[in-house]
């Protein structure tokens, strides 16, 4: 896909790199990457060699990506952040209302800490299967969201 000319609202012109529309800018590469990281953790929960803090790190990858794949279409300006709550916070409807009452906070965890010696909890593979499904209803809720509202 070639680049597209920056053109359109300001909070979309602050993405621009050398007068072309970043990536970044792009919500449908936002989805697909939170698409990867969905089935990432979805493949390493069928892996018993592997720890299944892996999956929920992966899963919450795809949630946070998800999330921001929603407001780059919505051209809604958020900083950098891995709080799922803040960016939750700043959705439109209706991505606010489906994805808002979930249990944001089991996936919240593993944004940082899964990557580092910390003292979170071991984690069973069941339970790590339900953080990833918690990040498979956020990523097929904005993900609905994004087709029902047309290209950005």
């Amino acid at each position: 896909t070639s680049a597209r000319s920056c053109t359109g609202p300001p909070a979309k012109a602050a993405l621009c790199i050398g007068g072309r529309v970043s990536k970044q800018s792009d919500p449908h590469e936002w989805l697909r990457f939170a698409n990867d990281d969905l089935a990432a953790a979805q493949l390493l929960l069928t892996d018993v060699e592997l720890p299944a803090r892996m999956a929920c790190f992966h899963a919450q990858q795809a949630a946070e990506k998800a999330l921001k794949a929603s407001l780059v279409h919505a051209a809604i300006q958020f900083r950098k952040t891995h709080d799922l709550v803040v960016l939750v916070a700043l959705q439109p409807e209706p991505v606010r209302s489906a994805v808002g009452n979930l249990d944001l906070q089991q996936l919240q965890q593993w944004a940082v800490d899964a990557r580092y010696p910390a003292d979170l909890p071991d984690i069973t593979a069941g339970e790590a299967g339900a953080v990833v499904a918690i990040a498979d209803q956020i990523v097929a809720a904005i993900g609905v969201a994004l087709q029902a509202n047309g290209p950005a």
